[in-house]
């Protein structure tokens, strides 16, 4: 078989787009057309769906199931093609969702670097959908997502559950310890939603039938334009890579705390020659959680001592 036909199908696939397919493979939309054409001719099976204009398509089953095979077939070939030329390394590929990309996993990025000079590792900032997405179809070996998704062919675990504190200028804030998250004003709020955990906390204890003064997916710009009568809600770990930057007051919760709950999926059927670069990263993910854990409980017992 061709690899110029199982190549045109897997960037079609991505994209789901002729023209789009045609200008990444720099090709003309006829020889696209073409070469779907001859990879489904040799199949015997009709991988794609198309109307007369061949402007919009999608995968039939039998396209989803070739789709994994093309997959690992490129990975083998890229592998091939570089083989000569580069050195050894094993390859991981992760997609984390930007919180976390940013202000948790840098030093897992850094131990890797400094530790593990045979692993090659390509990290994306991704959204939990597209996650969930690339993880399916087997475009990423790792994922690490706020919710959780039942699919059938994804693994997900819960890593951890990160405690989150209040973040201030209030003044009336600043000799406190601890707040009890029913007395807020919610229209001061600048709203971040962070998983499925925290926003059913989050719609118990905050009246949601009122306006936050923002809503956003930034936690470096909420901590930029914080003022005095606003507040928003963060991670131990954000909360610790930012504070140092922004003179804010940071407030435990009374009683039940809300949690942000870091979830790892990957899918049940990875790529063959990955499995080994898999299994290792998961145990380095684990091994780093186990020592947040007890980073946390040192971080939560220094909010609570006494200023000087």
């Amino acid at each position: 078989m061709n690899y110029e036909l199982v190549e045109t199908f897997a960037v079609l696939a991505k994209t789901m787009n002729v023209t789009k397919t045609a200008e990444k493979l720099f090709l003309s939309q006829s020889t696209v057309s073409y070469r779907l054409k001859a990879l489904e001719d040799e199949l015997g099976v009709t991988l794609v769906e198309r109307d007369r204009g061949f402007k919009h398509i999608k995968l039939t089953d039998h396209g989803k199931y070739f789709l994994s095979i093309a997959l690992e077939w490129q990975n083998i070939n890229d592998k091939i093609q570089n083989f000569s030329s580069s050195p050894f390394k094993k390859t991981v590929s992760i997609g984390v969702v930007d919180s976390v990309n940013n202000y948790l996993f840098s030093r897992i990025y850094q131990e890797i670097l400094r530790n593990n000079s045979n692993v090659q590792l390509t990290a994306k900032t991704l959204h939990t959908a597209e996650i969930y997405d690339q993880i399916e179809s087997r475009i990423i070996d790792i994922g690490f997502a706020l919710n959780h998704i039942t699919l059938p062919q994804i693994e997900s675990v819960k890593i951890l559950e990160e405690d989150m504190v209040l973040v201030t200028k209030g003044k009336d804030f600043a000799n406190l310890k601890e707040v009890d998250p029913q007395e807020l004003n919610p229209n001061n709020q600048i709203f971040i939603n962070w998983g499925e955990d925290y926003l059913n906390w989050h719609n118990k204890y905050i009246q949601h039938n009122s306006s936050p003064k923002l809503i956003t997916d930034s936690a470096l710009l909420s901590f930029e334009i914080l003022d005095e009568d606003s507040w928003f809600i963060a991670p131990y770990s954000v909360v610790n890579k930012l504070r140092e930057k922004f003179p804010v007051h940071l407030l435990l919760f009374k009683e039940l705390a809300p949690k942000r709950t870091i979830y790892m999926i990957s899918n049940k059927n990875p790529l063959y020659s990955n499995r080994d670069a898999i299994s290792e990263f998961k145990q380095l993910i684990n091994h780093y959680m186990i020592a947040q854990v007890r980073w946390q409980q040192e971080f939560k017992e220094g909010l609570l001592k006494p200023s000087l």
